[in-house]
């Protein structure tokens, strides 16, 4: 085995033996609390919606349910449970990142190594896994096997469609991608690849049709936190309406989603996440994890820069460590970070651009 192998899995290796100390020495947190909420009041029809403060499709609900009910029979406390769940995720999402860097961008194996590597050992979904426990991850990995698919010859539109029903289903993070995926199939109909995913998301709310009022609340007009953050700041201006900084996102997305159609799939869904975090009207810290996957492919300044940003901000946070240390970034250099890594981004791509399916 060449020393560059050895290198690559002895990485792999202390990065999996980081995320594992994480995971053994994780007790409680709010989430898993809201978790344990989620498991009692998903058999409850309009409950989970009225009662446990939820926000997303039910499906998650439901796998915690299943987790609940498989995981303390072998002896594996329920938060070890979707820890090793989460855990498994991110060692997936490295694997296809890697089949994404090999297969779709022309890389060595060993240079496509490393990239899930970076993406593994990377600070951010390191602690977003292992501290918070959130599952941002189970969408972003289905989302980066949607663009993996829709690279693969011949294209397999079905299962690139399935794959990003099931990242809305999971957790709707990557809620307007689909639309980046539909804009780049040339068809003047709507097609799978806009059908299946809000076809799937709103079948899935459904069933809590007697409660439309709490899902309308809970699941659309959530705005998570109102931090010092972005756009979120023009609240605090006289006269501007609270409405502003939804208006605003809603029309920085769709402007993204038109600018970004023409170009290669996973850059695209790179670029559209980093919209995203600019001009997300309300903001909690684990959102910092959404461009990591997708950025560990192409890397450069400002995934380096935004990553030491992130993990300085996490270490000062209330939220996260806690740490007394001075002069840490606060929520508007993270922001900032975005703003750097997304002007990046866009000076790459003004040579020629292209479409799904081709190659960078």
């Amino acid at each position: 085995m060449s020393r560059r192998r050895l290198l690559l899995v002895a990485g792999f290796l202390v990065a999996a033996a980081v995320r594992s100390a994480w995971l053994s020495v994780f007790a409680d947190n709010w989430d898993m609390e809201g978790y344990r909420r989620y498991v009692e009041f998903a058999p409850r029809g309009g409950g989970l919606y009225r009662d446990a403060s939820y926000h997303y499709s039910p499906v998650w609900a439901f796998l915690l349910l299943g987790i609940s009910k498989a995981a303390p029979p072998i002896g594996i406390p329920f938060e070890k449970g979707v820890g090793g769940l989460l855990f498994l995720t991110d060692a997936a999402t490295a694997y296809v990142l890697f089949r994404i860097a090999r297969d779709r961008l022309g890389r060595p194996a060993d240079r496509a190594a490393g990239t899930a590597l970076l993406f593994f050992s990377n600070p951010v979904s390191v602690f977003v896994t292992g501290f918070h426990l959130q599952w941002d991850n189970l969408a972003i990995l289905l989302l980066v096997a949607a663009v993996w698919l829709a690279g693969r010859e011949p294209g397999r539109r079905v299962a690139t469609s399935l794959a990003l029903a099931a990242s809305l289903l999971l957790k709707h993070v990557t809620f307007f991608h689909p639309l980046l995926f539909a804009s780049q199939t040339g068809r003047r109909r709507l097609p799978l690849e806009f059908l299946l995913p809000y076809g799937f998301f709103f079948a899935s709310l459904l069933p809590y049709w007697g409660s439309r009022a709490a899902v309308f609340e809970g699941v659309f007009r959530y705005r998570s936190l109102s931090e010092d953050y972005g756009t979120a700041m023009l609240r605090k201006l006289p006269g501007v309406p609270e409405w502003a900084p939804t208006a605003i996102f809603a029309a920085a997305t769709l402007a993204g989603v038109l600018a970004f159609r023409r170009l290669e799939i996973g850059r695209a869904c790179l670029l559209l996440f980093l919209v995203l975090l600019i001009f997300v009207p309300g903001v909690v810290e684990y959102y910092f994890v959404w461009p990591i996957a997708l950025g560990s492919l192409y890397g450069g300044a400002g995934y380096a820069a935004f990553t030491l940003l992130v993990s300085a901000f996490f270490l000062g946070s209330p939220d996260g460590l806690g740490l007394p240390i001075p002069h840490l970034p606060g929520w508007h250099g993270v922001w900032w970070g975005a703003v750097f890594w997304l002007l990046g981004e866009l000076k790459k791509v003004q040579g020629p651009k292209v479409k799904v399916g081709g190659s960078p």
